[in-house]
């Protein structure tokens, strides 16, 4: 955006009120600026008249979050649900209270799940497979798992499995709830700005949004 020499100020774009009289206040100012766009340069984001499918850019965090795989062959609905079941009781253990648990009003009703796994619950399978890799090889070894690779009844069934012993697992579950000693908050700090403590951030996004 071009900006008033001697203020500082930016001056409007074309569409913007006082566009007509900056412009003929400015013309050498305006002339750059059409000629950098005319060599390529992308235009301000947020200019008026130049919305398009670029500019309407997606919620960052929904950017953020990762994509579920598409099954090799349509997922049974009991082993969503069955999966979906224990996340939430794993959560509860994870919070050391019981909080809302995650709702999905699956689309399909039949037999079958048509598609991915719905967006909140892979997102949240993710968060906890990461969250374990923050933690340290000795808990990926006995809990960790892929959610990349989950495109099977099978693979369902073994992070419900999974879900289940880390429920019960009490060195898992402290070290969820217990701030993070110095030398690893600094490391995840670098590493992406972590909270003391590692899952309370998801669990009060996933509170806000079921709120």
């Amino acid at each position: 955006m071009p900006t008033e020499p001697n203020t500082g100020m930016e001056l409007p774009y074309k569409g913007q009120p006082g566009y007509d009289e900056a412009k003929a206040q400015f013309p050498e100012l305006y002339a750059a600026e059409e000629q950098g766009m005319m060599e390529g340069g992308a235009p301000p984001e947020g200019m008026p008249g130049d919305e398009g499918p670029d500019d309407m850019a997606a919620d960052p965090a929904m950017m953020q979050a990762p994509a579920a795989p598409m099954p090799s062959k349509p997922y049974s609905m009991n082993a969503v649900k069955t999966l979906l079941k224990e996340l939430n009781k794993v959560l509860d253990a994870f919070s050391g209270q019981d909080i809302p648990d995650i709702e999905i009003d699956f689309a399909s009703k039949g037999a079958k799940l048509e598609g991915p796994l719905p967006p909140e619950l892979f997102a949240t399978l993710a968060a906890i497979a990461e969250t374990l890799r923050l933690l340290g090889e000795d808990f990926v070894d006995k809990h960790g798992f892929d959610p990349q690779s989950m495109m099977t009844d099978a693979d369902l069934r073994k992070v419900t499995a999974s879900l289940k012993k880390m429920g019960k697992d009490k060195k898992l579950i402290d070290a969820m709830q217990a701030p993070a000693d110095m030398g690893a908050a600094a490391e995840m700090d670098m590493q992406g700005g972590a909270e003391p403590s590692i899952l309370d951030e998801n669990e009060q996004e996933l509170a806000a949004a079921m709120g």
